[in-house]
């Protein structure tokens, strides 16, 4: 048995508390988050994307009502002329690139046949291009020589006709400037960067 110490102070029995300042007991309101500012938090860290899909779909309804009304042919009509420009682009191309104002006249030499021979274009090869039959694409071909936008022969193939410098001039100048617009609203709304950095 333990006898006490005349004179000593027996320790309450009972709860222990420890001594802490108020201040550490009390949360700032400068550290609570609301959860509509977590909601705005999360969707900056978010990439971008609807208003720069949109400014996209925009575009290419544009481009559309375009070649229906400026140039008056469909579309399949419309990718058979980009099909022989990229034949004419791949063949410019291998002596350098070329300014805009460059590439005009360049054209126009095509287009007035003075310029050197190149690799023949054919219905086959484009069909084969565009995963359209062979008949469509003569088909169309042919109506695009009647208004001198295309040429064909068996020798030298299909090629681009006089009536495209005109649509060089302006139609390609203007779809130029409706792609810079676009990149303008994508470089403003954050999708360019985001487009830049995406990785599927």
């Amino acid at each position: 048995m333990i006898v006490p110490i005349l004179g000593c102070t027996l320790p309450t029995i009972g709860r222990i508390k420890t001594i802490m300042s108020n201040e550490k007991t009390k949360l700032g309101e400068s550290k609570v988050i609301s959860l509509d500012d977590a909601k705005k938090a999360s969707r900056q860290q978010e990439h971008p994307f609807s208003k720069g899909f949109y400014h996209w779909v925009m575009f290419v309804l544009s481009l559309y009502t375009r070649v229906r009304e400026k140039l008056n042919v469909d579309y399949e009509s419309f990718v058979i002329i980009q099909v022989v420009v990229s034949h004419s682009l791949y063949e410019i191309n291998k002596s350098g690139n070329r300014t805009f104002a460059e590439l005009q006249e360049q054209m126009t030499r095509i287009t007035q046949k003075k310029n050197i021979s190149t690799n023949k274009l054919t219905f086959a090869s484009i069909s084969e291009v565009l995963q359209l039959p062979r008949e469509t694409v003569r088909r169309k071909v042919i109506s695009l020589s009647k208004k001198e936008i295309l040429t064909f022969n068996t020798y030298g193939g299909i090629k681009l006709g006089p009536a495209y410098k005109t649509i060089y001039k302006d139609f390609v100048s203007q779809t130029t400037s409706d792609l810079s617009s676009l990149m303008k609203k994508w470089e403003k709304s954050g999708t360019l960067k985001t487009l830049l950095e995406f990785e599927k």
